[in-house]
């Protein structure tokens, strides 16, 4: 049976192969949505066009080098020919056969491997290490008509499978395989895929692309020949069941991969800095966040956060290795807690990086709110004044978070908006953790009639969201101010008059006992001879 068209299995639909044997053509895709299934029991699927390129892992050293087997049955001088793929040459390649090696280049070379029959690994090291590839292999006497096979047909080991799929099948619902065998295609799902007793060459990596999606693999499945150095490639929360009697890909090729792509932490404020160590790749990684207080790890590039090592694993102690990464907070600083306050960095210090898409970075940082704001008089809350005088104002401040505050408030006159006439001008305090603190001012008005005072907390200009540490604005009771009653004018001006007029009176008093002693020392200087 051939199939040679796209398949689409929807609307609650099923596609079941039974004892059957399938060949697909090149490019065939099947989808099944989320409500449907695709079943396989003791079947066949196969591509007409497999992926038939092979590709190096990039090791030197003599037992991690790419090698292919070479055979042959011939007692002639036996030569190994040799094809990049397309777009890569063999320049810089170096070819070890024996106890020799030779320098290869261009789109075509050869190796002798001397008399045959031969039977021997012939290994590849790439220029630098890089990884080298493959795409035919002819193995013929000198002199013989050249047969190319595609080379990842030839028996070869710690080099995968290079090249497109031969098909494609995108699971949203769920796929099951029982006693069945895929070869040359791909999968992806975002729902469920159980394999059991079935295999897998040139299939993987089975590729999940949700974190709701799963795989269970049971029975004695296995993978050979996967097209990249993983059989199962997982989102971080995947569910990933690997039973006891499968086998993967083995040598240089893990069990599976879980990775995140386009990670980041979300910070209240702009450009705070950190310090990332524990990744997979990087002894330590830093960065800051941007005006939207966001930071992309490494850009935002995809990475890896869990291995499960190869069977052939002999570099690591344990199966399996999980990012545990430490995130250290170096600099968070806003207004509300500059170096010269004594209030460390908020952030909290150090956290262990999870695997969410966006971790957002919420511990360690202040969460202010208004209690009350009151004009308050020797007897509580106080309603009336007169203009000119000062008045007492409580301001009630409450920090619920779990770093210290330096903070500044300003008000204004509720009736005209205008700044308030307040002392000090900017009314401050250091609120701790779990703290509530009074912060009191004076305040007096110019102008008669009833008005408020409205005040709100200053907030750093560094956040990102305005109100992202608290804050907000409040206003005091109602306060009735006057001018000083006239009547009271009043009773003061007769007593002022009276006052005025005793002063004249004995101001003339005091003139005339002073003109009477002039009149008499004139008197006695006119008797004098």
């Amino acid at each position: 049976m051939t199939l040679s068209q796209n398949v689409r299995v929807v609307n609650g639909g099923s596609l079941s192969f039974v004892n059957s044997q399938v060949d697909i053509s090149s490019g065939v895709n099947i989808f099944v949505d989320s409500t449907s299934s695709l079943s396989l029991e003791n079947s066949g699927i196969s591509a007409s066009q497999p992926p038939s390129g092979l590709a190096g892992f990039g090791y030197c050293d003599e037992g991690n080098r790419s090698a292919v087997l070479a055979s042959s049955s011939s007692n002639q001088n036996v030569r190994m020919y040799l094809r990049p793929i397309q777009g890569f040459t063999l320049d810089g390649v170096v070819a070890h056969f024996g106890n020799d090696t030779k320098d290869l280049s261009g789109d075509e070379d050869f190796i002798p491997l001397g008399n045959g029959p031969v039977d021997a690994w012939v290994g590849f090291t790439g220029p630098l290490c890089h990884p080298i590839s493959l795409s035919e292999i002819s193995v013929e006497r000198e002199g013989q008509n050249r047969t190319w096979v595609n080379a990842a047909d030839l028996s070869h080991r710690n080099m995968m499978v290079n090249g497109e799929p031969g098909f494609t099948i995108d699971i949203d619902g769920s796929m099951e395989s029982i006693s069945s065998s895929l070869f040359g295609g791909q999968i992806s799902s975002s729902g469920s895929v159980h394999i059991n007793d079935s295999s897998l060459d040139r299939v993987g990596p089975i590729i999940l692309t949700s974190d709701d999606a799963g795989i269970h693999l049971g029975g004695n499945t296995q993978f050979t020949n996967s097209t990249d150095d993983h059989d199962v490639r997982a989102m971080a929360y995947s569910s990933i069941i690997w039973g006891e009697g499968v086998s993967g890909s083995g040598g240089l090729t893990d069990k599976w991969e879980r990775r995140i792509s386009r990670q980041s932490l979300s910070f209240d404020a702009m450009f705070v800095t950190y310090d990332i160590t524990g990744m997979h790749k990087f002894p330590s990684y830093s960065n800051f966040s941007n005006e939207m207080g966001v930071s992309f790890i490494d850009g935002g590039r995809e990475r890896v956060v869990e291995i499960a090592w190869s069977e052939d694993n002999t570099w690591e102690e344990n199966p399996i290795w999980s990012e545990q990464a430490i995130v250290t907070i170096t600099d968070y600083r806003t207004a509300w807690n500059p170096e010269e306050s004594g209030i460390g960095d908020y952030g909290g210090g150090q956290f262990e990086l999870v695997w969410d898409s966006e971790v957002k970075v919420e511990s360690g940082t202040p969460m202010v709110i208004w209690d009350s704001l009151s004009v308050v008089g020797e007897d509580g809350a106080l309603n009336g004044a007169s203009v000119g005088d000062s008045v007492n104002v409580d301001a009630e401040i409450s920090n619920s978070g779990s770093a210290a505050a330096s903070l500044a408030i300003n008000c204004e006159d509720l009736s005209t908006n205008a700044t308030a006439q307040i002392s000090p001008s900017f009314p401050n305090a250091v609120i701790g953790p779990g703290e509530k603190v009074t912060i009191s001012f004076s305040w007096r008005v110019s102008v008669p009639g009833e008005d408020s005072i409205s005040c709100r907390i200053l907030t750093p200009t560094q956040l990102v969201d305005e109100f992202a540490f608290g804050g907000g604005q409040t206003t005091s009771q109602s306060v009735n101010w006057t001018m000083v009653d006239d009547e009271e004018s009043f009773t003061i001006i007769p007593a002022l008059i009276a006052l005025a007029i005793a002063a004249s009176v004995g101001g003339y008093f005091l003139f005339s006992i002073y003109n009477e002693r002039e009149e008499d020392q004139d008197e006695d200087y006119q008797r004098i001879p």
